[in-house]
């Protein structure tokens, strides 16, 4: 779908975009929850690729304890980024 090729392109500000567009009023229910997770899984790797991490840490905190269930691959991406920013110290707080 269109949502998932934004993060496929790393365009972070087109996924900035269209999550907005999505949390408008019920868009979200035009999505099934296979699209839901899938949509949240790619959007937090393009975070963990593209944001400083004080924005990732935000978006992780945010969306892990609502929105989606981290797979492995967000989990690595999210220690990349701790890894790349020197924040190691962080992933107790996180996990």
């Amino acid at each position: 779908t269109g949502l998932l090729q934004c993060c496929d392109v790393k365009d972070i500000k087109l996924a900035y975009q269209l999550n907005r567009a999505l949390e408008k009023g019920d868009n979200w229910k035009f999505l099934d929850v296979d699209q839901l997770n899938g949509y949240w899984s790619k959007f937090f790797s393009l975070l963990c690729m593209m944001e400083q991490i004080e924005v990732v840490l935000k978006w992780y905190k945010e969306m892990s304890s609502s929105l989606f269930y981290p797979t492995p691959k967000n989990i690595l991406d999210l220690l990349q980024a701790l890894d790349a920013a020197n924040q190691l110290e962080v992933i107790p707080s996180v996990w």
